[in-house]
């Protein structure tokens, strides 16, 4: 994985949207650019290449794209539990890479399909009822609850 993707992905997670604009990269809001801004300037170039070769994912059926192995094996769907929608995001990117699957376009095209696919995501980015297994598992060591 490039370092301008792993870049592109950190300020998606921080609630971040970018596009091109002219040779420009715009990122709103700007703060979630804040903790890797340097970084983004030396990949410039590389960043703008990958955002215009993004393609839209479909939002039809998101699980036709592997998201359904991928919910599968990486996640839990557990009433009263929120899973924090940039963690979720950066996970399933980087299981898509593992897979060789389309990943996301971005992290709104994410929620959008969490959205359709009948996930209620709070205005912070908490999806309700679905969390990552490893944050659960380390939610319930540190409870002091096996986990088997």
């Amino acid at each position: 994985m490039s370092a301008a993707q792993e870049l592109i992905w950190t300020v998606e997670a921080n609630g971040g949207q970018l596009r091109i604009d002219g040779g420009d990269i715009v990122i709103a809001p700007g703060e979630a650019a804040a903790p890797v801004i340097d970084e983004l300037r030396q990949h410039k170039s590389e960043i703008i290449g990958l955002l215009q070769d993004r393609h839209d994912m479909p939002l039809e059926d998101p699980l036709d794209d592997g998201w359904g192995l991928w919910l599968l094996e990486r996640c839990v769907y557990r009433d009263h539990c929120w899973g924090g929608a940039g963690a979720l995001y950066l996970d399933l990117a980087l299981w898509c890479v593992d897979h060789g699957r389309p990943v996301p376009a971005s992290r709104r095209a994410f929620v959008a399909a969490l959205q359709t696919e009948g996930f209620q995501v709070t205005s912070d980015g908490l999806v309700y009822g679905l969390i990552l297994k490893a944050d659960l598992e380390a939610v319930l060591h540190w409870q002091g609850v096996t986990v088997q």
